[in-house]
């Protein structure tokens, strides 16, 4: 289909110039005294504007349009964020098939975890590959899950996430492959990929699965919280079923300046395809030729890497602090041994030229040449009991020592942020291992709730 000229963007500009009388929500009713001028666009689901729970109209046009960019049987679009969607992912799965296992990559952002807990499902570790020369970690090997498959058909969904936080790509072309080989549905979690699909000649080819989940704001020009859930061939959960779903977890009062921003988005993308993104890429290839001289830090580049990342080894946060104080560059995250650096569609050679510059002078007036940081691994967790069991069930407060915790269970989830991937789950065994991991002082450790952790752990009784 055709969805070239921001069809909801010229309706809203429509039917606001007549000037219409709100008597509906929201409470704010378009006046400039009281709302933001970006909020004098907020409607409600009024006639001609469709529903985003059952779209039949605009928004269905918008979703078939998304299918339509990245080639798959159906889109749904969310306000709620990629979290909103792997939750309603993971629940559709698990009610269409009751009671099986979860094969889940321990890479995996907190809402897959969230939604396995909501679901009860049991979860089979799946370790990433670990290189102790990085500080984050690799690729999920096809191999590691077709040995997993063969020997546990009880096994029905398997959830990996490609790209990573930090750009790096499982193979998911051939994991999809051995998925469909033993009867399993892949979720992939791809909200680092939006651009993926888009120009397989520069970004290569686009994340696999029977569903794909892709953040519309992290690296394209969507709103932020705007996300967009890809269903492909083959796929065994019925439309149906995701609708449902996303029902459950999607707001009931989709915001239409987030829709807005997503038909503007698409449309541009279906209009102008791969030249849209042509300034973009020029500019990280010239990032790509300039980083790699660096003398102090290093520019990681490896196969599995995705392009728009750059991820800079070395003192992240020295780098972070300087980028920000002395350039007004503000990056994605850094850590002792690194930093992030995202790229966007919004990129330009002169933006991306501006960070280049900043990072060789202070690559020129460092002499470290190494943080001296190496990646501890996340130990491979045995599991007491399901998320479930362990979150509803009655806890106490220990000291992170080996005496006190390790052969517990642990009873909430303790996280580093960014970006919100566990390092211990509720029913999980706490281990010699896992106490070494988090009493490391370079990690930024979380709990439920955003709460910070204070080196007590909640276990069962």
């Amino acid at each position: 289909m055709k969805y070239d000229n921001d069809r909801l963007g010229a309706a809203l500009k429509l039917y606001l110039g007549t000037e219409p009388l709100p008597m509906h929500m929201p409470g704010g009713k378009r006046n400039p005294d009281f709302v933001s001028q970006a909020f004098t666009k907020d409607i409600t689901e009024i006639g001609g504007f469709d529903n985003l729970h059952s779209p039949a109209g605009i928004l269905k046009d918008m979703e078939d349009c998304a299918a339509q960019i990245w080639k798959a049987r159906n889109a749904f679009i969310s306000v709620n964020g990629s979290s909103g969607l792997i939750l309603a992912a993971i629940w559709s799965a698990s009610i269409l098939y009751p009671g099986a296992k979860i094969l889940t990559a321990m890479n995996c952002h907190l809402s897959v975890w969230n939604a396995i807990e909501l679901t009860g499902n049991r979860i089979v570790p799946l370790m990433p590959a670990f290189d102790t020369a990085l500080p984050f970690a690799g690729p999920v090997a096809p191999s590691d899950i077709e040995k997993v498959l063969a020997r546990d058909p009880s096994i029905k969904i398997v959830v990996i996430t490609s790209p990573t936080y930090e750009g790096v790509q499982s193979d998911t072309e051939e994991i999809f492959r051995i998925t469909r080989k033993y009867d399993a549905l892949l979720i992939t979690d791809s909200a680092h990929g939006a651009h993926l699909g888009l120009d397989d000649e520069f970004f290569g080819a686009d994340s696999r699965g029977d569903i794909v989940i892709k953040s519309l704001h992290k690296t394209l020009s969507s709103p932020t919280q705007t996300a967009v859930m890809l269903l492909n061939d083959g796929c065994p959960i019925e439309e149906s079923l995701i609708r449902r779903g996303i029902d459950i977890f999607e707001t009931s009062s989709p915001s239409y300046i987030l829709l807005g921003g997503v038909s503007k988005c698409l449309s541009s993308l279906n209009s102008k395809g791969a030249t849209l993104l042509k300034p973009w890429e020029d500019a990280i290839t010239y990032a790509e030729e300039n980083l790699r001289g660096l003398r102090n830090f290093k520019f990681w580049e490896a196969p599995v890497r995705e392009r728009s990342k750059f991820v800079l080894m070395g003192y992240g946060d020295f780098l972070f602090d300087q980028l920000r104080g002395t350039f007004n560059i503000e990056c994605e995250a850094s850590f002792p041994s690194h930093l992030i650096a995202m790229t966007g569609i919004g990129d330009t050679l002169d933006s991306v030229k501006r960070f280049c510059d900043a990072v060789i002078t202070i690559d020129n007036a460092v002499e470290s040449e190494d943080s001296g940081m190496t990646f501890v691994s996340r130990p491979y967790p045995k599991f007491a009991m399901t998320l479930r069991e362990a979150s509803i069930s009655r806890l106490r407060a220990v000291e992170l020592e080996a005496e006190y915790c390790v052969g517990r269970v642990a009873g909430e989830f303790i996280y580093g942020y960014p970006p919100g991937i566990p390092l211990l789950m509720p029913g999980e065994v706490i281990t010699e291992d896992t106490v070494k991991l988090l009493s490391r002082s370079d990690i930024n450790l979380h709990m439920g709730g955003g709460r910070s952790y204070k080196g007590l752990i909640p276990v069962l009784p």
